[in-house]
Protein backbone atom coordinates (compact mmCIF):
# COMPACT_ATOMS: atom_id res chain seq x y z
CA UNK A 1 0.00 0.00 0.00
CA UNK A 2 1.30 3.26 -0.93
CA UNK A 3 1.61 5.06 2.41
CA UNK A 4 0.01 8.86 3.07
CA UNK A 5 2.69 11.31 3.87
CA UNK A 6 2.35 14.23 6.27
CA UNK A 7 4.20 16.48 8.17
CA UNK A 8 5.03 15.05 11.65
CA UNK A 9 4.26 17.78 14.26
CA UNK A 10 7.19 19.72 15.10
CA UNK A 11 8.31 22.39 17.11
CA UNK A 12 9.02 25.33 14.74
CA UNK A 13 12.47 26.72 16.31
CA UNK A 14 13.88 23.56 15.30
CA UNK A 15 14.59 25.44 12.15
CA UNK A 16 17.42 27.33 13.82
CA UNK A 17 18.95 25.07 15.08
CA UNK A 18 19.09 21.90 12.86
CA UNK A 19 20.78 21.15 9.46
CA UNK A 20 18.53 22.03 6.34
CA UNK A 21 18.48 18.36 5.41
CA UNK A 22 16.40 17.85 8.40
CA UNK A 23 13.19 18.64 6.23
CA UNK A 24 13.24 15.20 4.44
CA UNK A 25 12.93 13.69 8.25
CA UNK A 26 9.53 16.25 8.72
CA UNK A 27 7.98 14.39 5.95
CA UNK A 28 6.55 10.78 7.64
CA UNK A 29 4.04 8.52 6.31
CA UNK A 30 0.93 7.63 8.22
CA UNK A 31 0.48 5.35 9.83
CA UNK A 32 3.51 6.38 12.91
CA UNK A 33 5.42 4.37 14.08
CA UNK A 34 6.74 2.99 10.79
CA UNK A 35 9.98 1.34 9.60
CA UNK A 36 12.97 3.51 8.72
CA UNK A 37 12.69 1.70 5.38
CA UNK A 38 9.46 3.84 4.23
CA UNK A 39 11.77 6.74 3.82
CA UNK A 40 14.08 4.82 1.16
CA UNK A 41 13.68 6.59 -2.45
CA UNK A 42 12.37 9.78 -0.60
CA UNK A 43 15.32 10.23 1.51
CA UNK A 44 18.59 10.68 0.60
CA UNK A 45 20.51 9.20 3.12
CA UNK A 46 24.56 9.83 2.03
CA UNK A 47 23.84 13.68 0.85
CA UNK A 48 25.17 16.71 3.16
CA UNK A 49 23.72 18.25 5.93
CA UNK A 50 24.14 21.92 5.48
CA UNK A 51 23.04 23.57 2.19
CA UNK A 52 25.76 24.44 -0.35
CA UNK A 53 25.45 28.55 -1.20
CA UNK A 54 27.10 27.87 -4.56
CA UNK A 55 30.19 30.13 -6.02
CA UNK A 56 29.39 34.28 -5.39
CA UNK A 57 29.95 34.67 -8.75
CA UNK A 58 26.37 32.71 -9.72
CA UNK A 59 25.02 35.34 -7.37
CA UNK A 60 26.75 38.41 -8.59
CA UNK A 61 25.44 37.03 -11.78
CA UNK A 62 21.28 36.78 -10.97
CA UNK A 63 21.70 40.15 -8.94
CA UNK A 64 23.07 41.94 -12.58
CA UNK A 65 20.00 40.55 -14.11
CA UNK A 66 17.93 42.34 -11.77
CA UNK A 67 19.17 45.42 -11.65
CA UNK A 68 19.47 48.05 -14.98
CA UNK A 69 22.88 47.40 -16.35
CA UNK A 70 23.58 51.09 -14.97
CA UNK A 71 23.50 50.02 -11.46
CA UNK A 72 25.78 46.72 -12.38
CA UNK A 73 28.53 47.94 -9.65
CA UNK A 74 25.91 48.56 -7.14
CA UNK A 75 24.53 45.16 -7.54
CA UNK A 76 27.90 43.12 -7.38
CA UNK A 77 28.39 44.66 -3.86
CA UNK A 78 25.25 44.14 -2.74
CA UNK A 79 25.24 40.50 -4.07
CA UNK A 80 29.08 39.83 -2.52
CA UNK A 81 28.10 41.30 1.00
CA UNK A 82 24.70 39.36 1.20
CA UNK A 83 26.83 36.22 -0.09
CA UNK A 84 29.48 37.05 2.78
CA UNK A 85 27.04 37.75 5.24
CA UNK A 86 24.78 34.14 4.49
CA UNK A 87 28.21 32.39 4.58
CA UNK A 88 28.88 33.70 8.12
CA UNK A 89 25.36 32.85 9.55
CA UNK A 90 25.34 29.79 7.76
CA UNK A 91 29.06 29.48 9.90
CA UNK A 92 28.09 29.97 12.98
CA UNK A 93 24.95 27.58 12.74
CA UNK A 94 27.26 24.64 11.42
CA UNK A 95 29.67 25.61 14.72
CA UNK A 96 26.69 25.59 17.31
CA UNK A 97 25.07 22.53 16.02
CA UNK A 98 28.50 20.91 16.64
CA UNK A 99 28.97 22.47 20.31
CA UNK A 100 25.35 20.91 21.14
CA UNK A 101 26.39 17.44 19.61
CA UNK A 102 29.83 17.50 21.56
CA UNK A 103 28.66 18.40 24.75
CA UNK A 104 26.10 15.70 24.56
CA UNK A 105 28.66 13.41 23.79
CA UNK A 106 27.44 12.64 20.44
CA UNK A 107 29.35 12.57 16.64
CA UNK A 108 28.85 15.36 14.73
CA UNK A 109 27.00 14.28 11.54
CA UNK A 110 27.55 14.49 8.60
CA UNK A 111 25.45 12.61 6.47
CA UNK A 112 21.50 12.47 6.61
CA UNK A 113 21.89 8.97 7.45
CA UNK A 114 24.31 9.65 10.54
CA UNK A 115 21.61 12.83 11.32
CA UNK A 116 18.82 10.87 12.14
CA UNK A 117 20.97 8.71 14.56
CA UNK A 118 21.99 12.07 15.78
CA UNK A 119 18.68 13.53 16.72
CA UNK A 120 17.17 9.89 17.77
CA UNK A 121 20.40 10.70 20.49
CA UNK A 122 19.09 14.12 21.05
CA UNK A 123 15.15 12.45 21.68
CA UNK A 124 14.05 14.33 18.88
CA UNK A 125 13.42 10.28 17.23
CA UNK A 126 12.76 6.94 18.76
CA UNK A 127 14.39 4.23 16.92
CA UNK A 128 13.20 0.92 18.23
CA UNK A 129 15.63 -1.83 16.71
CA UNK A 130 14.05 -4.95 18.55
CA UNK A 131 13.05 -7.03 16.09
CA UNK A 132 15.84 -5.63 13.80
CA UNK A 133 18.67 -3.38 13.75
CA UNK A 134 18.85 -3.25 10.34
CA UNK A 135 15.31 -1.66 9.50
CA UNK A 136 13.78 -0.28 12.84
CA UNK A 137 10.29 1.52 13.83
CA UNK A 138 10.89 5.01 13.75
CA UNK A 139 8.38 7.87 15.67
CA UNK A 140 9.25 10.92 15.41
CA UNK A 141 8.94 13.46 18.58
CA UNK A 142 10.01 16.66 16.79
CA UNK A 143 7.30 18.90 18.96
CA UNK A 144 9.59 18.53 22.01
CA UNK A 145 11.03 22.07 23.13
CA UNK A 146 14.40 22.67 21.94
CA UNK A 147 14.89 24.11 25.39
CA UNK A 148 13.62 20.94 27.31
CA UNK A 149 16.33 18.68 24.56
CA UNK A 150 19.83 20.90 23.96
CA UNK A 151 22.17 20.90 26.53
CA UNK A 152 22.25 24.50 26.96
CA UNK A 153 23.62 26.87 29.39
CA UNK A 154 21.62 29.67 31.47
CA UNK A 155 22.90 32.79 29.18
CA UNK A 156 21.48 30.44 26.25
CA UNK A 157 18.05 29.17 27.57
CA UNK A 158 17.80 33.33 27.88
CA UNK A 159 18.89 33.30 24.37
CA UNK A 160 16.78 30.89 22.86
CA UNK A 161 13.47 31.91 24.88
CA UNK A 162 14.14 35.66 23.40
CA UNK A 163 14.56 34.06 20.16
CA UNK A 164 11.30 31.63 20.20
CA UNK A 165 9.55 34.66 20.84
CA UNK A 166 10.93 36.05 17.71
CA UNK A 167 9.83 33.08 16.35
CA UNK A 168 6.31 33.27 17.24
CA UNK A 169 5.84 37.17 15.89
CA UNK A 170 7.31 35.76 12.76
CA UNK A 171 4.37 33.15 12.32
CA UNK A 172 2.04 35.33 13.01
CA UNK A 173 3.15 37.63 10.77
CA UNK A 174 3.16 35.04 8.32
CA UNK A 175 -0.63 34.15 8.72
CA UNK A 176 -1.17 37.85 8.47
CA UNK A 177 0.38 38.41 5.15
CA UNK A 178 -1.58 35.89 4.32
CA UNK A 179 -5.13 37.19 5.04
CA UNK A 180 -3.89 40.68 4.14
CA UNK A 181 -3.35 39.04 0.43
CA UNK A 182 -7.00 38.62 0.36
CA UNK A 183 -8.54 42.05 1.24
CA UNK A 184 -8.95 44.83 -0.93
CA UNK A 185 -6.07 46.36 -2.60
CA UNK A 186 -4.90 49.95 -0.89
CA UNK A 187 -2.30 52.06 -1.30
CA UNK A 188 -0.11 51.73 1.26
CA UNK A 189 -1.54 49.61 3.48
CA UNK A 190 -4.36 46.90 3.67
CA UNK A 191 -6.83 46.02 6.63
CA UNK A 192 -7.36 42.83 8.13
CA UNK A 193 -10.29 41.80 10.06
CA UNK A 194 -9.95 38.76 12.52
CA UNK A 195 -10.18 37.29 15.55
CA UNK A 196 -7.93 36.01 18.53
CA UNK A 197 -8.53 32.30 18.24
CA UNK A 198 -8.58 32.54 14.60
CA UNK A 199 -4.87 34.11 14.04
CA UNK A 200 -4.05 31.01 16.64
CA UNK A 201 -5.75 28.44 14.88
CA UNK A 202 -3.81 29.39 12.03
CA UNK A 203 -0.30 30.03 13.33
CA UNK A 204 -1.14 26.46 16.10
CA UNK A 205 0.32 29.03 18.73
CA UNK A 206 -1.55 28.83 22.01
CA UNK A 207 -3.89 32.54 22.25
CA UNK A 208 -2.09 33.96 24.81
CA UNK A 209 1.28 33.43 22.58
CA UNK A 210 -0.24 35.07 19.82
CA UNK A 211 -1.78 38.03 21.48
CA UNK A 212 2.17 38.44 22.79
CA UNK A 213 3.14 38.13 19.13
CA UNK A 214 0.91 40.66 18.11
CA UNK A 215 2.10 43.32 20.50
CA UNK A 216 5.67 42.22 19.47
CA UNK A 217 4.67 43.07 15.41
CA UNK A 218 3.05 46.27 16.52
CA UNK A 219 6.66 47.43 17.85
CA UNK A 220 8.62 46.36 15.33
CA UNK A 221 6.42 45.98 11.88
CA UNK A 222 4.22 49.27 12.63
CA UNK A 223 1.72 46.98 13.17
CA UNK A 224 -2.17 48.62 13.90
CA UNK A 225 -3.86 46.79 16.14
CA UNK A 226 -7.65 47.86 17.54
CA UNK A 227 -9.04 45.42 19.69
CA UNK A 228 -13.01 44.86 19.73
CA UNK A 229 -15.34 42.78 22.25
CA UNK A 230 -12.99 42.23 25.17
CA UNK A 231 -9.91 41.53 23.10
CA UNK A 232 -11.18 38.98 20.79
CA UNK A 233 -11.90 40.43 17.71
CA UNK A 234 -9.16 42.54 16.05
CA UNK A 235 -8.93 45.32 13.12
CA UNK A 236 -4.97 45.09 11.57
CA UNK A 237 -4.10 47.81 9.64
CA UNK A 238 -0.78 46.46 7.69
CA UNK A 239 1.71 48.85 5.88
CA UNK A 240 1.74 47.92 2.86
CA UNK A 241 3.96 46.59 0.64
CA UNK A 242 6.66 46.49 3.62
CA UNK A 243 4.74 44.25 5.75
CA UNK A 244 4.74 42.23 2.69
CA UNK A 245 8.46 42.28 1.36
CA UNK A 246 9.56 41.85 5.08
CA UNK A 247 7.88 38.50 5.96
CA UNK A 248 7.45 36.94 1.95
CA UNK A 249 8.11 33.44 3.90
CA UNK A 250 5.73 30.84 3.82
CA UNK A 251 7.09 28.93 7.01
CA UNK A 252 9.28 29.85 9.15
CA UNK A 253 12.95 29.90 7.50
CA UNK A 254 16.30 28.80 8.28
CA UNK A 255 18.62 31.81 9.22
CA UNK A 256 20.41 31.45 6.87
CA UNK A 257 17.57 32.09 4.25
CA UNK A 258 16.37 34.89 6.20
CA UNK A 259 19.05 36.82 5.32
Amino acid sequence: MTPRWQRAAMMPSWIRWLPCSFVYLTVVPDPVPFRRSAWNGLVPWEDALWCDPGDVEDWVERSRHRHPRREAVHAELHAREHYDWMVEVRGARIELFGEMCRRRDLPVPHTVSELLACLAGFGLFDLDHRDTTDDPWVRPLLDRDPMDVLPLSFEERQLEARAQRDDRAVLVAIAIRRLALRTRRRWRRRVVATTLDGLAELTNLPAEQTRVALADLGEIADLGLDWRDRDQRVRLTVPWPDFRLRFPFDELPAPEHAV
